[in-house]
């Protein structure tokens, strides 16, 4: 049977890892800031790993360098404050003074490890440097100023090993030395490439991922655009019936409007009575012009016949928002009456507020005259069965009953004078009443003709 041990080792060394990795991935991100652009959080994360990496490396090499007997074993450890503050600022959002303190403090420290560590190959660390300023700064300016400091030591730091003779310690290996150093400046620039390897897989898996999502979004949007081109095609179609309707709705609109003009007393005035605007039928029929009427009050055509109070109980009505019908007579500019079966209507805005008042008016002249002639006709009837009643009924009653005396032999000899005399009397009444019939019958004839000939 086998041990359970080793698998409980695995599983162990696997948690670790994954903590580690937990560990490193929060260090990265320290100061992180999602506002920030992509670049930006890949320079501060890129410090950050830095930081920590040469934090590590330099407490290694100073243990290497005590076991080899190297006086100079503390050296690699100024690095470390440094480190440390730019881990500080860069938690303080301060991003700026953290890349300036990095270089110039390792600039600082490589400088002295150069003068007081010589034949250790110090001197190469330059190269990491120079490549991390090319990575943290985005001012191209201020690269190639840290380059050309790195550069600047370097050449410097050669003449001055050249010019100066060196005595090297005879406790300590310098073939072994200068490896170290080459291993720290390869490990660095490694780790940089290895950064920069994952950042670029991060950014490729998050592309990927837009992509997936924009090509699903495309999907949709063929489907939608799909959608929209047959709900637009249904709406053309809508539309071209709607204009079609609209075209013919207007033409008879225009029609209706043509049937007012001709025939149809049409004029919108404003609250207070004044002309806004009016058809050509008002035109015609008042007898003045368009200028003439636009601007004046509807009094302009008032005949005089309405009382004040009919108009005030018209206004009265048309501001309460009903409408208002009615027979009013107008007088022409020439001073002809004429009478119109109006209606007036109040005219509101969006808001419902009344702005201004349509009346439409009927011409009722024709139709006032012939009951005026019919009024005067039932008069003149009236007035003829009146007469007829009393003027004529009266001496043909007197005229039957001394008729039925003599039929029934009840008169005297000597009476029949008186009653021819009577007879005579009536006879006369009843000329007369015949004569005034006639006139009065002949002047009311001529008045209905008159006004027959006027309608």
């Amino acid at each position: 049977m086998k041990s359970p041990l080793p698998k409980l080792v695995t599983a162990r060394f696997s948690d670790s890892l994954l903590s580690l990795k937990r560990l490193w991935s929060k260090g990265l991100k320290i100061g992180y800031d999602p506002s920030q652009s992509g670049l930006e959080k890949s320079r501060v994360m890129m410090l950050n790993g830095i930081a920590f990496v040469t934090t590590f490396f330099v407490f290694i090499y100073s243990i290497v360098y005590y076991f080899i007997g190297y006086r100079y074993y503390y050296g690699p450890l100024y690095i470390v404050p440094i480190a440390a503050a730019v881990l500080f600022l860069n938690h303080t959002k301060r991003y700026l003074y953290s890349r300036f303190l990095y270089f110039l403090g390792s600039f600082l420290i490589i400088t002295y490890w150069c003068y007081e560590g010589r034949g250790n190959g110090n001197e190469y660390t330059l190269v990491g440097l120079a490549t991390t300023s090319t990575l943290i700064f985005s001012q191209r300016s201020t690269v190639y100023l840290n380059n050309l400091l790195c550069a600047t030591l370097f050449l410097v730091y050669k003449h001055y090993d050249a010019v100066l003779p060196f005595e090297p310690d005879p406790t300590i290996n310098y073939d072994v030395v200068p490896w170290i150093i080459v291993v720290n400046t390869v490990g660095v620039i490694s780790f940089q490439m290895a950064f920069f390897r994952d950042l670029v897989h991060h950014y490729d898996k998050k592309m990927l991922i837009k992509y997936r999502e924009q090509s699903i979004l495309l999907e949709r949007q063929k489907v939608v655009e799909e959608e929209l081109k047959t709900s637009n095609d249904k709406l053309h179609d809508v539309m071209e019936k709607l204009e079609m309707m609209v075209s013919q709705k207007t033409k008879e609109l225009q029609t209706y409007i043509e049937a007012i003009n001709v025939n149809i007393f049409s004029s919108v005035s404003d609250l207070n009575g004044y002309f806004l605007h009016v058809n050509e039928q008002v035109i015609k029929t008042s007898e003045y012009t368009q200028e003439e009427l636009i601007g004046n009050h509807y009094n302009l055509l008032a005949s005089g016949r309405h009382a004040n109070s009919f108009f005030t109980e018209r206004r009265k009505e048309l501001l309460e928002g009903r409408t208002w019908r009615g027979e009013v007579e107008h007088k022409t500019k020439s001073g002809n009456l004429l009478w119109f079966d109006c209606v007036v209507i109040p005219i509101r805005d969006n808001n419902q507020t009344i702005q201004s008042f349509l009346t439409l008016g009927l011409p009722i002249t024709e139709r006032k005259r012939h009951e005026k002639i019919s009024e005067e006709t039932h008069k003149v009837l009236e007035t003829i069965t009146f007469r007829t009643s009393h003027n004529i009924r009266g001496p043909l009653a007197r005229v039957k009953g001394l008729a039925e005396l003599v039929k029934r032999d009840l008169i005297q000899v000597d009476e029949f004078k008186l009653i021819a005399e009577k007879m005579a009397i009536c006879s006369d009444e009843l000329n007369t009443s015949t004569s005034d019939l006639v006139k009065f019958v002949l002047d009311h004839q001529e008045f209905i003709n008159d006004n027959s000939s006027k309608s």
